[in-house]
């Protein structure tokens, strides 16, 4: 019978390299989390067939929210700040299973920042949120 995954919000990680993620690359802060995998369609169909529409899938795309408290100082959410600025590619790493075996715990995947929002509550802290598109295909971590 399956289980439930347990979420770890400490498990995603931002780097503005490809190389392995360190415990520093961990975004501090973080509230929520998600990822999206989708995929494009297009319609097929031939003369003589069923009349129904088929479909095949083409391009896969991902895309990523990140949102939580705004901690200053910290080099993971600096890195989502200054992409937004420069538009260069980070690497997003989510794990789903820390304790699988290497090339099952989860996913690093290259990405772009669409927007990185700050918000200021009076009497509350300050919080953040990011929104990252796919910018090439996902490496299995």
């Amino acid at each position: 019978m399956a289980t439930p995954v347990a979420a770890h919000l400490d498990s995603v990680s931002v780097r503005s390299d490809a190389n392995a993620t360190q415990a520093a690359d961990r975004v501090d802060g973080l509230t929520d989390a998600s990822l999206s995998e989708t995929g494009d369609f297009v319609e097929t169909n031939y003369l003589g067939g069923s009349g129904y529409k088929s479909r095949v899938q083409t391009l896969k795309d991902t895309s990523a929210d990140l949102s939580g408290h705004f901690m200053e100082g910290d080099a993971p959410q600096s890195v989502l700040r200054d992409a937004r600025d420069d538009g260069n590619t980070v690497y997003v790493t989510f794990i789903f299973d820390p304790s699988a075996s290497a090339g099952s715990k989860g996913k690093r995947i290259p990405m772009v920042v669409n927007s990185y929002d700050e918000k200021l509550t009076p009497g509350g802290v300050v919080e953040f949120t990011c929104k990252l598109l796919g910018n090439g295909a996902p490496v299995a971590v």
